[in-house]
């Protein structure tokens, strides 16, 4: 969803919406993560100069899978946000490059007075989902030899492959025994 911001300039008061995002239309490229249910949020978004603040908070259920186990997890979201947004500094010439100071990386940019909405929501659902979601700190994983889920019980596997290059350390404890 694009937000006109001369629209914004227009308003003397705050622009408020309610808005309800499905999965085709966030932004979220991540093979981890699916939404659950439509991402819901509220927004609050004001216009100062050319400065765009946009404060919310955005609900949502995510299926994850669990990186030992492999089983689906359910994460709740409920985060609430506070970003700025400013016009893009434009370069002459596409490829050319220019230098940003240390403010300009803590402020979002948006081009041709469009700012992309579900692109700051799915943004909010990416930097809430897990590197490595697990489904408990207990999860013991998968058998990396034979495939069994140590969680529901032990497996078969004999893992008695010594590396040759500790061998003989392995014949020193024989001996020693």
């Amino acid at each position: 969803m694009l937000v006109n911001v001369s629209q914004l300039r227009e308003r003397a008061e705050p622009l408020s919406l309610e808005l309800d995002f499905a999965e085709e239309d966030l932004t979220i490229e991540s093979d981890v993560c699916e939404l659950e249910r439509p991402v819901h949020v509220d927004l609050v978004l004001s216009l100062s100069a050319v400065l765009v603040r946009i404060r919310g908070r955005v609900s949502a259920a995510i299926k994850l899978t669990c990186c030992r186990c492999l089983k689906p997890i359910l994460k709740s979201v409920d985060k609430e946000f506070n970003l700025e947004y400013s016009p893009d500094p434009e370069a002459e010439n596409e490829g050319d490059e220019f230098e940003l100071d240390y403010d300009d990386l803590v402020v979002g940019f948006y081009r041709n007075d469009q700012l992309d909405l579900s692109a700051v929501v799915g943004e909010q659902i990416v930097l809430e989902t897990p590197m490595n979601p697990i489904c408990s700190e207990n999860c013991q994983g998968l058998c990396d030899w034979c495939g069994v889920d140590l969680n529901e019980g032990e497996c078969r596997c004999v893992r008695e492959t010594i590396d040759p290059r500790l061998a003989p350390l392995a014949a020193l404890k024989q001996r020693l025994k």
